[in-house]
């Protein structure tokens, strides 16, 4: 966990001239409702927001309720090693890309999510 002005220090990469990138993102989280560690870091690989997902628990709902319907004539019956596809220790930005991360790997383009 870096504070930002940290963050130069640890990545010298950022202060290189030579350092191109199409994307870059640096999220500063300050927290009043949580204690920061990295198994609740947000993943960032799938989506970026910034702030609660107020739904979370009914997303979390509807996820394990649709679980029970999922079907694959690739994965057969080792459809279940997938499940639970969220998992609920994660932040609330983990538990959506949990489910992004699916339905992505299943074919869906992140525009029709």
């Amino acid at each position: 966990m870096l504070t930002a002005p940290q963050l130069p220090l640890y990545f010298p990469d950022l202060r290189d001239e030579a350092m191109e990138s199409a994307l870059a993102m640096v999220h500063s989280r300050f927290s009043t409702n949580t204690f920061p560690n990295w198994a609740r870091a947000h993943p960032y690989r799938y989506l970026s927001h910034n702030g609660e997902i107020n739904t979370l628990r009914g997303n979390v709902n509807w996820m394990r309720a649709r679980e029970k319907m999922f079907a694959s004539h690739l994965f057969g019956k080792d459809i279940q090693k997938l499940m639970p596809v969220v998992d609920e220790t994660g932040s609330d930005s983990g538990m959506f890309d949990n489910v992004l991360e699916l339905l992505t790997l299943t074919g869906r383009s992140l525009p029709t999510r």
